[in-house]
C-alpha cells in the first residue's frame, strides 16, 4: 500500500513540476519577446526623432524652403521617411517615421520662426553711425535707461552708469562697462549666445499688402519718392494723406482702419510714412526703399506719442490669453524709426514693436534739448544700431551718471507678443520646434 501511495506521489509531482516548468518556460519566452520588442520600438522612435533634426538641420543651415524630405533613407541599422508640408501660414510641419526591423514609430513637430517681436531689443551692433557716416561709434546703455523682455545684441553690450537690464540678456561677446563708475543691473545673469542679422523680408510683406492690405506708391512706375501720413484715432478710424514726388498732398480722408488694410498691412514703397496717434486694430506700418535713392526712403517718423485705445499694461506679465488688450502695433522700417526734434514735446510714449533694419530708434538733436524727458517704449525695439538719446554727467550728490538733456529710455516689454505678433511683423531665419507629437504602437500578442 506505501508503495503505491509513493508512486502516486512521485507521479504527481513529476506532473506538477512538468506543467509548472512548461509555464516557466513560456514565460520566460514571452519576456524576451516583450522586451526585445519594447527595445526595437525605442529604436524606431529614436530614428524617427533623429529624423525630425535631419530636417530641421536641412531648412535651418541649407534651404529654408526645403520640401523633399526623405524616402526610406538607411539610418541607425533602420530607416527613416521625413515628410514636409505647411499646415499654416508662418508654420512647418515635419512627419517622422522611424523603422527598425518590423516595427514603426511616428514623430510630428510643428516648427516655427519666432517673431523679432519677442524681443524688448535686439540689437546687430551696439554701435551708432556717426553724423560723417564715416565710421560707427559705440554706444552705451546708461543710467535711467530701463530694459525689459529679452535684450539681445550681436556685439558687446556697453554699460555706461547703472542702466538697468529686467528680463534675459545674450551678447555674441559679453559686457563692456565704460569705467569703475558703471554698474549695471542684471535681474537674469547674461549670457553668451550667437544671433543673426534683423533683415525684413520685404518680398513676403510687400505681397500680403498688395493682395489684402494696403500700399501706398508711385502708380506710373517711375519709383517716385512716396509720402504718407497716418493719424490713428481711438474710435477705430485712421487719418491719412499721401504725397507723390513734388506733387501736392492728396486730400485727408477718414476711414475705419479694417476698411483700410484687410489683413492689417500698411505699406509705403519708396517713400517715409509719419505716424501718430492712438490706434484700436492691429496693424503693422511699413515703409521701404524699394530702389529709391532718396536719403529718406525707408524711414518712419513719430512725431508725437503713438498709443493704443486701451492700455497695454493692463497685461503686464500674462502668460497667455485672454487680454484686455487687443491693440497690437508693428514700425517696420528699412531705415529708421526717427523721432523729430521738438523742444516743447516732453515726455512721450511708443506703443509698438519697432523693427529698424539699417538704423535703429533715432532721437534727432538730442544734444539740443534744453533738458532731460522720458520715452516710454512698450513693446521693443529691433535694430541695426543702438541710437544715443541723452547727454549725460556725473552727479557728485547721487555717485551716478544722470541725464541732463534729451531723452531716457524708460521700457516695458508687451508680454502679449510672447503670443501675438503685429502682422506680418520679420521673423528669424532658424526655424524652432513648438509641439513634438509621437505615435502610438500597437503592442502586439505573443503566444
Amino acid at each position: 500500500m506505501n508503495g503505491k501511495i509513493s508512486l502516486f506521489l512521485v507521479l504527481g509531482f513529476s506532473a506538477l513540476f512538468g506543467l509548472v516548468g512548461r509555464n516557466m518556460l513560456s514565460s520566460s519566452n514571452v519576456t524576451v519577446d516583450n522586451y526585445t520588442f519594447y527595445y526595437d520600438r525605442t529604436q524606431a522612435n529614436q530614428i524617427a526623432k533623429s529624423g525630425v533634426y535631419l530636417a530641421l538641420a536641412q531648412l535651418n543651415s541649407i534651404d529654408p524652403n526645403w520640401t523633399a524630405g526623405y524616402s526610406n533613407k538607411s539610418f541607425a541599422d533602420g530607416t527613416v521617411d521625413v515628410i514636409l508640408d505647411a499646415p499654416a501660414s508662418g508654420i512647418r510641419r515635419i512627419i517622422s517615421i522611424g523603422t527598425y526591423r518590423d516595427i514603426s514609430d511616428t514623430v510630428i513637430t510643428t516648427l516655427r520662426q519666432r517673431s523679432f517681436s519677442q524681443y524688448g531689443n535686439y540689437y546687430n551692433q551696439f554701435k551708432f553711425p556717426n553724423p560723417d557716416a564715416l565710421h560707427l561709434s559705440d554706444v552705451w546703455a546708461a543710467t535711467g535707461d530701463v530694459f525689459d523682455g529679452k535684450f539681445h545684441a550681436n556685439d558687446y553690450i556697453r554699460c555706461y552708469g547703472d542702466p538697468e537690464f529686467l528680463g534675459a540678456v545674450t551678447s555674441t561677446k559679453g559686457v563692456k562697462l565704460y569705467d569703475k563708475n558703471s554698474h549695471p543691473i542684471f535681474h537674469v545673469t547674461p549670457e553668451i549666445d550667437p544671433g543673426e542679422q534683423p533683415i525684413i523680408d520685404t518680398a513676403g510683406i510687400r505681397t500680403a499688402a498688395f493682395s489684402n492690405g494696403k500700399v501706398f506708391y508711385d502708380t506710373t512706375g517711375a519709383n517716385k519718392f512716396t509720402d504718407v501720413y497716418l493719424k490713428f484715432k481711438s474710435d477705430g478710424t485712421v487719418d491719412y494723406k499721401s504725397k507723390i514726388g513734388l506733387g501736392l498732398w492728396s486730400t485727408l480722408k477718414n476711414v475705419p482702419v479694417s476698411t483700410l488694410t484687410n489683413n492689417g498691412v500698411i505699406y509705403v514703397q519708396a517713400g517715409q510714412v509719419t505716424v501718430e496717434g492712438v490706434l484700436k486694430g492691429q496693424v503693422s506700418v511699413v515703409a521701404t526703399k524699394h530702389g529709391s535713392t532718396d536719403a529718406n526712403a525707408g524711414k518712419i517718423i513719430v512725431p508725437n506719442s503713438l498709443t493704443y485705445s486701451t492700455d497695454p499694461l493692463l497685461d503686464y506679465g500674462k502668460k497667455s490669453p485672454p487680454y484686455v488688450c487687443t491693440d497690437i502695433m508693428g514700425l517696420v522700417a528699412e531705415k529708421e524709426v526717427f523721432v523729430p526734434y521738438n523742444n516743447t514735446r516732453g515726455d512721450f510714449s511708443i506703443h509698438a514693436s519697432i523693427f529698424a533694419q539699417n538704423g535703429g530708434l533715432k532721437i534727432d538733436k538730442y544734444s539740443s534739448y534744453t533738458s532731460a524727458h522720458k520715452m516710454n517704449i512698450v513693446g521693443g525695439v529691433i535694430g541695426s544700431f543702438v541710437e544715443p538719446t541723452a547727454d549725460y554727467v556725473w552727479s557728485y550728490t547721487l555717485k551716478r551718471y544722470v541725464p541732463v538733456r534729451g531723452y531716457s529710455y524708460v521700457h516695458k516689454y508687451d508680454s502679449r507678443f510672447d503670443n501675438w505678433a503685429p502682422p506680418y511683423f520679420p521673423v528669424r531665419k532658424l526655424y524652432v520646434p513648438e509641439l513634438w507629437y509621437s505615435g502610438n504602437v500597437k503592442i502586439p500578442v505573443f503566444y
